[in-house]
């Protein structure tokens, strides 16, 4: 986590949570599930959030994070789509596209010239809350996360 901002996750109710904070050059909280062995997920079109809440709706907007195998080659690489549900619309759910993932970044910079993600060599998947959208407490809740064909 960024400078002195704070996150945490309870898994049976799907709740990442925290605080973030501008002190020391922070403003974001992440985190991260590395899979043990890479994972192909070449069969589908995406991931998709059912059930999704979040606190200040209209305000707050998060990153879901994927890592493939090319983002071992670069320290602190990964590619980031940003997402939200300012409606609350909860019946349906959200739907975010591998095609969404197609800028490599480094700390927030993208990486001119990298490859698009490869759905084929996935390795880590992660949520971030951050700056500017997101800075003070903050809690995204969702009944199930996936992938959809």
């Amino acid at each position: 986590m960024g400078g002195r901002s704070t996150g945490g996750w309870i898994e049976k109710s799907n709740l990442f949570y925290g605080e973030t904070s501008l002190a020391n050059n922070g403003g974001f909280a992440s985190l991260r599930w590395r899979f043990p062995q890479r994972q192909n997920w070449s069969y589908a079109k995406g991931i998709y959030i059912k059930g999704l809440r979040h606190s200040k709706p209209t305000e707050h907007t998060f990153r879901i994070i994927l890592k493939d195998a090319s983002c071992d080659q670069v320290r602190l690489a990964n590619y980031k789509v940003v997402f939200s549900n300012p409606d609350q619309i909860q019946d349906q759910p959200l739907l975010i596209p591998f095609t969404e993932f197609d800028q490599l970044e480094q700390m927030g910079n993208p990486l001119v010239g990298s490859p698009p993600f490869n759905p084929m060599s996935v390795n880590e998947i992660g949520l971030m809350a951050i700056k500017p959208t997101v800075v003070g407490e903050f809690q995204l809740e969702f009944e199930e996360w996936g992938l959809y064909l």
